[in-house]
């Protein structure tokens, strides 16, 4: 019997990915004996300041938000426009867009395009999008 085996090679972007800085992660929780311990290391201020709107998130957990002056996500946008094509991530309005489409020097950029135009052939009723027609 003869048998042919190939190896498929995966490019994982899981070290590529941002990490939240200085925040706790799961292992704090389970070395210490107390989780609240763990919790006292990263606590904030729960209340609402004079003339604050709302409550501040913790450092932690804040993010810059990227400019939309990125050459390649300006670049795949007219692209994506010019070629007349609907993709997942703006019809969702996905707020990680900018992410996936400015790409980086090691990551590439990605958009996913609908094939049925604007109409989208998921099953469920959460987006506002043009239902497919039934069979």
């Amino acid at each position: 019997m003869i048998s042919f085996t190939t190896k498929i090679s995966r490019t994982t972007f899981s070290s590529k990915r941002v990490r939240i800085p200085d925040g706790p992660s799961l292992q704090d929780f389970i070395e210490t004996d107390n989780p609240n311990d763990a919790m006292e290391r990263y606590r904030i201020q729960m209340k609402l300041e004079a003339n604050a709107k709302r409550l501040r998130l913790p450092p932690w957990l804040k993010r810059t938000i990227p400019s939309m002056d990125n050459t390649n996500f300006t670049h795949l946008k007219k692209q994506v426009k010019k070629l007349k094509l609907a993709t997942v991530c703006e019809e969702a309005r996905c707020p990680n867009i900018e992410e996936c489409w400015s790409g980086s020097k090691d990551v590439p950029s990605t958009a996913t395009i609908m094939l049925m135009g604007d109409t989208c052939t998921r099953g469920c009723n959460n987006t506002s999008r043009t239902q497919p027609r039934s069979m």
